[in-house]
């Protein structure tokens, strides 16, 4: 009896992704302002907030990831870019979202390791930096695929230290297709 549910947990951990689809997240991202979580505390730098808030500079994004169903997490690995007007930067991406009241959803994202700059200058880098992003959204329309919301960006880099992550809280706006 064991072997039995061992061979039919194992069968439908296979069969989720068969059953999984492709994501593609078009969205733009307003930084507010830049900041340092470390020590219990979190740092703020008044003067780039206040340059932020003064010009507001969209960050336009995109996201194509390959999502499953887990339990009532969506899981989705796969690629994430944001564009610097003649510069996009590309790198692997996880992301999980968990759905609630049916139109708010909050992801949790973490991506990193393998850097793709192309543009006007194209290279290729790679080491121990992660980008952790923890955000929430509001689904409108019908289908939730418009969404509204904030989240907090943030880049850890623990070659050159471990006393503190930077942090760019943002508020933006997204599609999410499913294919």
């Amino acid at each position: 009896m064991k072997r039995f549910v061992i061979i039919l947990a194992f069968a439908a951990i296979l069969a989720s992704p068969a059953f999984a689809q492709v994501r593609l997240d078009l969205g733009v991202d307003v930084p507010m302002t830049i900041g340092v979580i470390g020590g219990g505390e979190i740092e703020t730098s008044n003067e780039a907030g206040e340059f932020l808030r003064e010009h507001i500079l969209p960050f336009p994004e995109a996201s194509l990831y390959y999502q499953f169903d887990v339990g009532p997490l969506k899981l989705a690995p796969g690629i994430r870019a944001f564009t610097f007007i003649l510069e996009t930067v590309l790198w692997p991406n996880l992301m999980a979202e968990l759905s609630l009241a049916d139109r708010v959803f909050i992801q949790a994202q973490l991506g990193g390791l393998l850097f793709l700059v192309f543009g006007l200058y194209t290279d290729a880098q790679y080491g121990e930096v992660f980008l952790p992003d923890l955000s929430v959204w509001i689904g409108l329309g019908e289908e939730r695929r418009f969404r509204l919301g904030g989240g907090v960006l943030g880049m850890a880099l623990p070659d050159l230290t471990t006393e503190g992550i930077g942090i760019v809280p943002y508020i933006g706006g997204k599609v999410s297709l499913l294919f």
